[in-house]
């Protein structure tokens, strides 16, 4: 059986971006600044400005529901992600977006992707990493419309233990900085679901729980479940 780095690979799950493929973006951004806390970076349709560079940390982004005005989660940001690739062909920015913990970013400023003042070269890489964004988006859809809340719940482990992994921090023991409540929405789950769902994984040895902090102990027995339809 494959392991899990090579069913989320197989699977088309993108890592965050290698320093290697925006190198030459950031060499157009401006300096390092930090956004504390629980602060809001980008508000719901604000005009577009650049894209944001994630050095550390983690951010959220998120809509309300005009009926309920409950909030979606719809991404996560890590270290090495770029926020903001879905803002270029609108010209103003997708949702809001909210640190969760303190962040350290930076800004590479244009306004048309044409103003970017970069070789044909770093253009094609900034493509490769639009396209990766939209690929992982639409297999993080696809899940959440077909698959149960058991692979759903495996299926972000093993994801997470992939992004730690290509960060060289350990894929079996990590902390993940997001409330369950926030997990739950962004699989579009009950949190209390989640709960439930966590605690039968440790029942069954496949992982441990520890407030925000995750052990991965059956990574194989995750990427099984992972993979049920």
């Amino acid at each position: 059986m494959d392991t899990p780095h090579k069913y989320l690979q197989n699977k088309g799950i993108a890592a965050s971006s290698s320093f290697g493929e925006i190198k030459s973006l950031l060499a157009f951004a401006q300096p390092l600044f930090t956004l504390r806390k629980k602060t809001t970076l980008i508000t719901d349709g604000e005009k577009f400005r650049g894209l944001y560079f994630v050095h550390s940390g983690l951010l959220k982004q998120s809509q309300l529901k005009k009926s309920s005005e409950n909030e979606i989660i719809t991404h996560f940001f890590f270290s090495g992600d770029l926020i903001g690739l879905d803002a270029l062909c609108e010209s103003h920015y997708c949702g809001s977006i909210v640190s969760i913990e303190t962040c350290g970013l930076s800004l590479i400023k244009f306004h048309d992707i044409e103003d970017l003042p970069i070789t044909k070269e770093t253009h094609i890489k900034l493509l490769k990493i639009l396209s990766k964004s939209m690929r992982t988006e639409h297999t993080r859809l696809w899940r959440t419309l077909s698959q149960s809340s058991d692979s759903r719940l495996a299926y972000f482990f093993i994801t997470m233990s992939h992004k730690f992994s290509k960060q060289g921090y350990s894929s079996n023991s990590f902390r993940l900085p997001m409330s369950r409540q926030e997990i739950a929405n962004y699989l579009c789950m009950a949190s209390e679901t989640v709960s439930r769902i966590v605690s039968r994984f440790e029942n069954e040895g496949l992982l441990a729980a520890n407030g925000h902090e995750y052990f991965i102990l059956n990574p194989e027995g995750l990427a099984d479940i992972a993979e049920k339809a």
